[in-house]
């Protein structure tokens, strides 16, 4: 006997109440496929065929799910797809936010969520859990700053190892600036190490026992490390992934009640979310992270986040506040300790400016000004120091957009060069991204022999295993 397949109506009732023709699901779902690093070709047949039952791959239910969360406004569970029973989404049982606050075991909870992600990210047969999770709106809403209880700070930890002491926070701080220079190479190098080391080393010792003030600065330390790792899978174009241990590294601040922390971690979290498309939340996550940070918070801290602030509201139209919100991140940057006072180094120092000259570049280039966006950009590149290949190509490809744009051929060719100086470097699924997007641009001009040598080389860098 054949067995019919039962029509989902559960789908056909999203797609009536979204107002969707079947091409408009599956135009949305292929963009968001795009948008997590997939190259998706459904179209509206593969839409009847979900109507009539036919139930598709775990993961194009989450897109399918993420799609209809966008467009509804509200959170669209797997369930309601009418596609069968769903794994539990492992990756987002644990709150964050103001909900923590509530919790009384609050401290082992941050750690728990730490332990589950990079349980399943340093086991290769459940890393795609990791890997291929999908970027979601839902985690875009703005967390609240959550105030320490007195409970929590209570709260007795199981001791997983042995006490921990001074030189276990200074192991962990050192990891912070070995890894964060890493990142230089893009965010494929050294990234599984990072990953290893927090699962093997750094969870334990925060489950061990020690001074509440150790465990804090321990606490911080590792939400610094998860924030590193978070940019390192930015960088690689997974976005659902980074956008898991952007929350970690949150729920990791918020544990340490360390506000300086969470707002970087919120100022990253919205630079993603504007390289997405999503300006208006881009936009919350950046004002959020300037009202989370402390009055005493490092100027260049300050300077950073009013940065990211004055681009997001420059890409949203808000030409007077992108100004002001910039002139105040360059004064809080000119009152930075120069190098050789206690703390600050020169490479710390150079890299600080350069990256407020790049953020200033990309906010004029957003409100049109595109001569002094290419000066900034510049200045930025002189300010990078000689190892910061990720960030010094970054600008490059920024620099050559714009003098392309502007009908400066040859001189957009050299940026390119440039950038490919840089790109040898590389191990970054941006910087790869960038390098087809740049070739596309420049084949309409490949009648111009600096073209067609740039192109040439464009090729073989292409070519060249990663």
């Amino acid at each position: 006997m054949v067995t019919r397949r039962a029509a989902n109506d559960s789908l056909r009732m999203l797609l009536s109440t979204a107002d969707w023709t079947y091409e408009a699901l599956a135009r949305n779902v292929n963009a968001l496929g795009a948008e997590n690093g997939m190259r998706l070709c459904y179209d509206r047949t593969s839409v009847a065929h979900w109507l009539a039952g036919s139930v598709p791959r775990p993961r194009t239910r989450e897109l399918i799910a993420e799609a209809f969360t966008r467009r509804l406004r509200r959170p669209v569970a797997l369930t309601e797809l009418g596609m069968g029973d769903s794994a539990p989404d492992v990756l987002n049982d644990v709150p964050y936010g103001g909900a923590i606050a509530e919790r009384n075991e609050r401290k082992t909870h941050a750690v728990a969520c730490l332990a589950a992600l990079c349980g399943m990210d340093a086991d290769p047969a459940r890393q795609r859990l990791v890997h291929q999770s999908v970027y979601s709106v839902r985690g875009l809403d703005v967390p609240v700053w959550p105030e320490r209880s007195k409970d929590c700070c209570s709260a007795r930890r199981p001791a997983a190892s042995g006490p921990t002491g001074p030189e276990d926070v200074e192991g962990l701080r050192a990891a912070v600036d070995f890894f964060h220079r890493a990142g230089d190479f893009g965010g494929r190098h050294a990234r599984s190490a990072l990953v290893s080391y927090l699962h093997d080393d750094v969870v334990p010792r925060l489950h061990a026992e020690g001074h509440e003030s150790t465990h804090r600065r321990l606490l911080t330390e590792a939400a610094r490390l998860v924030h590193v790792l978070a940019r390192m899978y930015v960088d690689d174009v997974k976005n659902g992934a980074a956008q898991q241990y952007h929350r970690a590294a949150l729920l990791l601040a918020a544990e340490a009640s360390d506000r300086t922390t969470y707002a970087v971690v919120l100022r990253s979290m919205s630079t993603h979310a504007l390289d997405l498309g999503h300006r208006r939340m881009a936009l919350r996550l950046s004002e959020a992270a300037v009202g989370t940070a402390p009055a005493d918070a490092p100027h260049e801290v300050r300077a950073a986040l009013l940065s990211q602030l004055a681009l997001t509201q420059a890409t949203v139209g808000d030409r007077c506040r992108a100004t002001a919100s910039l002139a105040t991140a360059e004064r809080h940057q000119h009152q930075v300790p120069a190098p050789g006072t206690t703390g600050h180094d020169a490479r710390a120092f150079r890299s600080s400016w350069a990256s407020l000259a790049f953020w200033k570049g990309r906010t004029l280039a957003a409100l049109g000004d595109r001569a002094a966006a290419i000066a900034a950009l510049r200045l930025s590149v002189e300010y990078c120091p000689a190892t910061a290949y990720l960030s010094r190509a970054l600008a490059h490809a920024e620099i050559a957009r714009l003098l392309l744009g502007g009908g400066r051929l040859d001189e957009s060719c050299a940026a390119c060069h440039r950038f490919l100086d840089d790109h040898l470097h590389l191990r970054s699924g941006r910087a790869d991204r960038i390098l087809a997007e740049l070739r596309g641009s420049l084949r309409v001009h490949a009648a111009h022999p600096p073209v067609r040598a740039l192109l040439r080389r464009a090729d073989r860098a292409v070519e060249r295993p990663r």
